[in-house]
């Protein structure tokens, strides 16, 4: 089997066209540069080299291999390098996108142990509730969402939630309450803007009903404060609305209906090697937050 050595070798060797050359760049004897590649040529039962006094040409199959050389070289230092890291304490910067509610409850209470556990590491939160492109955005890594990110990232499910249809109880003393789905059509229903089907709800048994949106707002705590303040009827995340329900400050309507749980996801971009500050997030909340619904 040929080795990373004798890879590099043959590759030098080409590039600096010539064994005295490739030897001077590599540190290597006219000799060993010279034994390194008879060895890869016998291990590969081919010619790849054509040796003249004055200068080497590549044969055909030469011309082959090296394309092939090149990638598996930077495979194996990537891999290695990785190795490498592993042995090392996670470090460097990471930019991390999240939901205001969900950092709130699921990421900032971790954050003084995480930071224990692994101190050269710095994190930057945004606070977004949008789909986010990581690749352009420069973030590592988006969660707290139950919609997916771009098609090539990498999704870890964190746990399951339900959506509530919510109202103030001024708002339905004065409007009513809706008893079935199609009664939305007569009410005031406000949505996040960000959501792909905003005019297209889903209840239980794949029932639909379209309607033209009172409001629409990015922002859920803004919507919250709208269904406190009497404006209409929003549908948000159980866990969001956890203390204004047990208050009683708002009503959850339409509870037979509802849909079936959404997942809430972790996601990044895909890296051939996870660099070990993304893993070492990823894997620490991923332990801390319980698969359930939340």
């Amino acid at each position: 089997m040929h080795s990373l050595q004798q890879l590099t070798t043959f590759i030098t060797v080409v590039e600096e066209n010539g064994f005295t050359q490739a030897g001077r760049k590599l540190g290597l004897t006219n000799a060993a540069v010279s034994k390194q590649i008879a060895k890869l040529e016998s291990t590969l039962k081919a010619e790849l080299l054509k040796r003249t006094t004055r200068h080497i040409s590549l044969t055909e199959s030469g011309l082959i291999f090296l394309e092939h050389a090149k990638k598996i070289a930077q495979e194996l230092r990537e891999l290695e390098n990785a190795f490498s890291g592993m042995r090392k304490a996670p470090s460097g910067h990471l930019r991390v996108g999240s939901s205001t509610y969900f950092s709130n409850y699921f990421l900032i209470p971790h954050l003084p142990e995480f930071f224990r556990l692994y101190p050269n590491v710095t994190v930057d939160i945004l606070t977004i509730e949008r789909i986010l492109d990581l690749f352009k955005e420069g973030v590592d890594i988006n969660m707290g969402h139950s919609y997916v990110g771009g098609p090539d990232d990498i999704h870890r499910k964190l746990g399951e939630t339900r959506y509530a249809y919510l109202a103030s109880p001024a708002y339905l003393k004065q409007f009513g309450t809706p008893e079935k789905p199609s009664d939305l059509l007569k009410h005031r229903y406000i949505t996040h803007s960000a959501r792909r089907q905003e005019k297209i709800l889903t209840f239980k048994n794949n029932v639909k009903i379209t309607l033209d949106p009172f409001m629409r707002i990015n922002d859920s705590k803004v919507m919250i404060e709208c269904a406190l303040q009497g404006l209409g009827i929003v549908k948000l995340h159980r866990y969001i609305v956890k203390d204004d329900l047990d208050n009683g400050k708002l009503v959850e309507v339409l509870k037979g209906y509802d849909e079936s749980v959404q997942p809430i996801y972790l996601c990044y971009q895909p890296h051939r090697i996870l660099p070990p500050k993304i893993r070492c997030f990823v894997d620490f909340i991923c332990s801390k937050i319980n698969k359930e619904v939340f």
